[in-house]
């Protein structure tokens, strides 16, 4: 996997000001393509790669039993300090997707916004090794990554992307910029923080890799790992507006 990212460590605070699409329409085509497979609330779900929680506390209000697993202590701090609701909470761990392993296997497992960080081939291949040992015998998983060739086409058109948030006390600007590499398929991006609080500035900048995956590659992992892919759709329902890159893939154990 890339280099660690402050964005998911010491700047693991900004994440929710910076990441403020809502959630819910996602979770509402989450959980239509879950009880289209027999996955209703009460089953047992797997976040894998969960961040702040915002996915695992939405899928827990909804009556799902669900676990959030992330590497970064940061980013389950902040999911640990999410408002829940009293009666079925989302529980939280932190462990590297590639080498934790459970007890009692998941009716069902989604990894979003997470796999594109996998760019070697051989954790590439490991990490759906991972999803079929983390699912019981029908169970459902659903996932997304970047597909290459719409976001190729998007960094093409805009490859910087910034965002000012407003603190109580001070200004947040973020700034990206991301080149593409065509052979590889591979995403070179540099972040760039810049922090002004109670009068004083701060700057973080970094560079990491992002690969994107194909449609084929997808198939590949499943077909090596023993899943069966049901469906694709080019987004999570309408959401596809806000991620036009995005591939969605639904498979079973």
């Amino acid at each position: 996997m890339s280099v660690p990212r402050p964005y998911y460590h010491a700047l693991a605070w900004a994440y929710d000001l910076l990441q403020t699409d809502p959630v819910a329409p996602r979770i509402d085509f989450i959980e239509e393509v879950l009880s289209g497979q027999g996955i209703a609330a009460g089953a047992r779900v797997l976040d894998a790669g969960c961040g702040t929680g915002r996915y695992a506390v939405e899928l827990a209000k909804r009556g799902f039993r669900v676990l959030g697993v992330d590497r970064s202590a940061e980013l389950i701090a902040m999911a640990e300090k999410r408002e829940q609701a009293d009666t079925n909470r989302a529980e939280f761990l932190i462990a590297d997707l590639l080498d934790v392993s459970f007890s009692h296997p998941f009716d069902a497992v989604l990894c979003r916004g997470v796999l594109n960080d996998f760019v070697d081939d051989d954790a590439r291949k490991s990490i759906f090794l991972q999803f079929a040992r983390w699912l019981q015998p029908g169970g459902v998983l659903i996932l997304d990554v970047r597909d290459w060739t719409r976001t190729a086409d998007r960094y093409a058109k805009d490859s910087i992307h910034s965002q000012l948030v407003e603190l109580p006390d001070g200004i947040l600007q973020f700034r990206s910029e991301t080149a593409m590499d065509i052979e590889s398929h591979r995403m070179q991006i540099r972040e760039r923080f810049d922090l002004q609080r109670g009068g004083v500035r701060t700057t973080s900048e970094n560079d990491f890799v992002m690969r994107c995956w194909t449609p084929e590659e997808v198939a590949a992992c499943l077909n090596g790992a023993g899943l069966q892919q049901v469906v694709a759709f080019p987004g999570y329902g309408t959401s596809g507006r806000i991620w036009p890159d995005r591939l969605v893939v639904v498979a079973r154990r």
